[in-house]
């Protein structure tokens, strides 16, 4: 399943994540575009070939990276700017 030419998050939650903990990538972030929010995947199992922990974050929230505690980024930064509405005059 794809949108606007591009996987969908489901893909990268079930064919990504698995290869990737499985690989001991300590963690693992899915921009999940339509949800608004990012999820982010820590502690890896690697003989189970999933993430301990799963959380995620909306706009407005702010993300630590596991490898550098005192750096967060802004999941707004992550996100296309959502459409202005824009008024007709008279209205």
């Amino acid at each position: 399943m794809t949108r606007n030419g591009r996987p969908a998050p489901e893909q990268d939650r079930l064919t990504k994540a698995p290869i990737y903990a499985a690989a001991g990538v300590p963690e693992y972030w899915i921009v999940d575009i339509p949800g608004q929010q990012v999820e982010i995947h820590c502690d890896p199992d690697r003989a189970a070939r999933r993430y301990r922990t799963v959380a995620t974050a909306g706009r407005a929230e702010r993300v630590t990276l596991t490898a550098f505690p005192d750096t967060t980024i802004a999941v707004d930064d992550l996100l296309p700017h959502p459409p202005s509405r824009i008024r007709a005059s008279g209205s």
